[in-house]
């Protein structure tokens, strides 16, 4: 397991000011664009984890998870289980890398060749299409899948009849589609579940129990809600309107994502729970070339792959697969094309950085109460300042 341990003064300095920063943002305060220049905090509960060379060096919790779903409120423990949507998509993205490594395909496949119901035009669209976010498909489905749609089953096949907007590798837009396609083209290949794949490959292997999908979106009672330490998200009717799925608000217990809901709680792009540990040992594994407690889930190499950016032909959008590259708004200081990371909508962000061995989890609910309430990139941004300033890299 990742263990606790202590750093030098200036570090442990750093980390304390990481804490302070963190939890300064759960109290209301005008925080100009971030707070859409309302005075609201920009969450109500966060935790946060950061570990360098396999040593967690600083995990705390503050705030609440249910502040507004809770008369009273309950504070947050560092267990707590979160809804952390595009995240998601860095999960997909191994359990393809691990089909690359069997050989199932090649990246520079093209997926209809794997996936034969992809239709209307799209035979030029690659596995590294897919996942470097350049294939030609639009952000998310158009109508939503899960009102456009009355079966999963449809849903399903609306995905694979889904037009594409740009011409495949000219152009980079960041999209759910591309993560749906590839859970069926997984499906496809391995005859599995995706959530049955994750779990068999994956999160067993590393003995993550605390990351999976709610298949079927099943609602659990508020007491046990409570009790296995979910936090709420969204009163998506009140925010958008009657389209939304008619289920509990906020939103608490099923997937934030209304086209994963759609899907049965079970996509590639969005769906899944989990916790700062379970995403640090995920974190770790890539910081260890593939392997972590004695488990190897990918080969060295194709590790490398998540570090090597893809998409020099599109400046500011440096892409490995799955994860982005030097991106400053969710690694600050810490930005470089070694820095592997990516944010999930619901307030979640994960960052990988190889030169110093380093990772950091941040999980918010910024969604709860609305959508609408923050943006939290200046929480991230300080997140990677303060781990750099840990590091010594910066004063």
């Amino acid at each position: 397991m990742l263990s606790a341990s202590l750093w030098i003064d200036e570090g442990l300095n750093a980390l304390r000011e990481l804490e302070e920063n963190i939890t300064g943002y759960t109290v209301p305060a005008n925080y100009g664009s971030a707070s859409f220049n309302q005075v609201r905090p920009l969450y109500p509960g966060a935790v946060a984890l950061v570990a360098n060379e396999g040593t967690v060096v600083s995990h705390f919790s503050t705030g609440y998870s249910y502040k507004y779903a809770d008369a009273d409120g309950t504070l947050s423990p560092q267990s707590e289980l979160y809804v952390v949507a595009s995240l998601t998509k860095m999960f997909t993205t191994i359990l393809a890398m691990q089909q690359l490594d069997k050989g199932a395909f090649g990246l520079n496949d093209p997926v209809v060749t794997h996936l034969p119901g992809l239709d209307g035009g799209k035979e030029d669209v690659t596995v590294q299409m897919l996942m470097t976010h350049t294939s030609g498909f639009d952000a998310d489905p158009d109508p939503g899948l899960w009102y456009g749609y009355p079966t999963v089953e449809e849903r399903r096949e609306a995905i694979l009849r889904i037009a594409l907007i740009n011409e495949p590798g000219k152009r980079y837009l960041y999209s759910d589609i591309n993560y749906m396609v590839l859970q069926l083209l997984l499906e496809q290949v391995t005859g599995k579940a995706l959530d049955d794949l994750l779990k068999d490959d994956l999160t067993g292997p590393l003995n993550m129990t605390s990351t999976f999908f709610n298949r079927r979106n099943v609602q659990l009672n508020k007491s046990e809600l409570v009790e296995r330490h979910i936090v709420s998200t969204e009163y998506q009717i009140e925010v958008l309107g009657d389209i939304e799925p008619d289920r509990l608000q906020p939103v608490w217990g099923t997937v934030h994502d209304e086209n994963a809901w759609g899907l049965d709680g079970v996509s590639g792009h969005a769906g899944l729970y989990s916790s700062a540990l379970d995403l640090g040992v995920f974190c770790q594994m890539i910081l260890n070339n593939g392997t972590f407690g004695g488990t190897r889930v990918l080969k060295p190499e194709t590790v490398d792959l998540i570090f090597t950016n893809f998409n020099g032909a599109f400046p500011g959008n440096a892409h490995g697969l799955g994860f982005e590259l030097n991106q400053n708004y969710w690694s600050g200081a810490m930005r470089s094309l070694k820095t592997a990371g990516h944010t999930g909508f619901t307030g979640t962000s994960l960052a990988i950085d190889r030169p110093s061995n380093t990772l950091w989890v941040l999980l918010t609910h910024r969604v709860h109460p609305s959508r609408t309430w923050s943006n939290i990139n200046l929480a991230r941004e300080n997140m990677g300042f303060f781990v750099a300033k840990a590091l010594g890299r910066i004063e």
